[in-house]
């Protein structure tokens, strides 16, 4: 799985919606950039990009996990 489905995937999730219906992911990252980052034989676990999607602070790490957590308006 690419760095790229698995923040759509994530996103799709937490939001409760069809990953086909999310806004473009260039919209808040550049999806090539993000995944030749996240190469599996050139990531360091320690490596982490932090960005707003939808209404959502997306966290990936070089583990190759994903956070997804609301961000509140104030």
């Amino acid at each position: 799985m690419t760095p790229v489905f698995a923040v759509v995937s994530a996103v799709a999730k937490a939001t409760d919606a069809d990953r086909f219906e999310l806004p473009p992911l260039h919209e808040a990252i550049d999806p090539e950039a993000l995944n030749t980052l996240f190469r599996a034989d050139s990531c360091a676990p320690e490596t982490q990009v932090d960005f707003r999607y939808t209404g959502y602070r997306v966290v990936v790490r070089g583990t190759g996990a994903v956070h997804v957590r609301a961000v509140h308006q104030e």
